[in-house]
């Protein structure tokens, strides 16, 4: 079916490389700590100078797509800056390979929810800590709508890793809404166990 899984990092799911035929890459495990537009695409920092070198919002190196990169051009993941990618397989825009640029999205809301006892309607009970914020019944940050968030706000899966940038969420914490080929919306919730 595909490659030979990659090397597991810790207790993550995160493959050094990634394994095409695994599905566990998603393009949030490479992209810098960067700002978003409107539109929820990533903003690249600005270039130095004409180097072709790019910086994170943390002084990182990324490359045009703000893709985190090490000093040879190979891009590395956000977690351990292990390599993810060699510099030789990339476009000439910076972009991954096939078919990662295809699926780079490769996202499980189950592992991004809270862990909640649920009513007998089977809508989850999330709680508030002394603070007035939202948690599940572990004490964990979550959003008004149950999905794991970081202390800016940011939805995380059950890993720690960021998935959606807050400005990508709606303002009670959901995920950004979807639409169904008859252009129906469609409720993630529907669908989830």
């Amino acid at each position: 079916m595909g490659a030979a899984a990659g090397k597991k990092v810790g207790k993550d799911v995160l493959e050094c490389p990634p394994a095409v035929g695994s599905r566990r890459f998603n393009e949030c495990d490479i992209i810098g700590s960067l700002d978003r537009d409107d539109k929820g695409n990533v903003v690249a920092g600005e270039e130095e100078k004409g180097s072709g070198n790019f910086r994170d919002k943390n002084g990182q190196q990324t490359n045009q797509r703000g893709y985190l990169v090490d000093g040879n051009g190979n891009i590395v993941n956000n977690l351990n800056g292990e390599k993810m990618f060699d510099k030789n397989a990339l476009d000439e825009r910076g972009e991954v390979p096939a078919p990662f640029n295809v699926e780079k999205h490769n996202f499980n809301p189950i592992r991004c929810r809270g862990d909640f006892d649920y009513d007998r309607n089977g809508r989850a009970m999330i709680l508030k800590d002394s603070k007035g914020r939202f948690v599940d019944k572990r004490g964990n940050r979550v959003s008004q709508r149950g999905y794991r968030i970081d202390e800016n706000g940011h939805l995380i899966d059950n890993y720690g890793r960021k998935k959606f940038d807050k400005t990508q969420m709606t303002g009670d914490g959901d995920l950004p809404k979807l639409f169904n080929y008859n252009g129906r919306r469609f409720d993630i919730n529907d669908v989830i166990g």
